[in-house]
């Protein structure tokens, strides 16, 4: 795993970059935390937010399925969904980080393949982003689309086939162990940023930078 500014990453050799949402185009991982506070608060039932993070990747579903453990039952599961999503819809908050907007703009100048690789719901996506961010990206790939989702490497290998590309010629960049995993296994370089989980979380990423700016002078 690389450190630091120094190491630049030759992006010659490199036809695509993917990139997560939740905690790396979006500075939504808060909101997300607090619509699941609020939907398991209403069965009497408590997460934290640090064992959310570290989750981060998963679709609405399994993140349910995870913490409710033996008592994730179909119907519990389904209103635990709905209503976190319906909360998150209501009172989201959204904003990119610092450099998103201009950084995504300067790939697709160099004509690089872009694609959003992420564990949230399709509704979700298009109910916080605008449509003409999102028509930079030659693939979106959501946790409604894929039949396995993070850490399994199907969203990535999905992405990379709707591009033409190889995974080998793909940069993933992610925030979370969940979708390290999912890149690694597909066979994708990674990058992960430490923007809601510190370091030591994030060791399998072949590069871990500090944020999305210091991302911006490595690519």
């Amino acid at each position: 795993m690389e450190r630091g500014k120094a190491f630049i990453i030759d992006m010659n050799r490199y036809r695509a970059v993917l990139f997560d949402f939740d905690g790396v185009i979006g500075r939504t991982m808060e909101d997300n935390f607090r619509a699941w506070e609020y939907a398991f608060s209403a069965f009497n039932l408590d997460i934290s937010k640090e064992a959310y993070f570290l989750i981060e990747g998963f679709s609405a579903r399994k993140v349910a399925e995870h913490f409710l453990g033996k008592r994730a039952e179909d119907s519990l599961v389904d209103d635990l969904v709905r209503l976190k999503e319906k909360y998150y819809l209501e009172n989201c908050r959204f904003s990119f980080y610092d450099g998103v907007e201009t950084f995504v703009a300067s790939l697709k100048e160099k004509e690089y393949l872009l694609g959003l690789v992420s564990g949230a719901h399709s509704k979700r996506l298009k109910h916080s982003v605008e449509k003409d961010f999102l028509k930079m990206f030659d693939v979106v790939v959501t946790a409604d689309r894929v039949g396995n989702c993070k850490p399994h490497p199907e969203p990535y290998l999905k992405a990379s086939k709707a591009l033409s590309c190889a995974p080998s010629e793909c940069v993933a960049v992610e925030n979370a162990p969940m979708g390290i995993e999912a890149a690694k296994r597909a066979g994708m370089y990674c990058v992960a940023i430490c923007s809601t989980l510190d370091e030591a979380h994030l060791s399998g990423a072949d590069r871990v930078v500090n944020n999305f700016m210091e991302l911006c002078g490595i690519l």
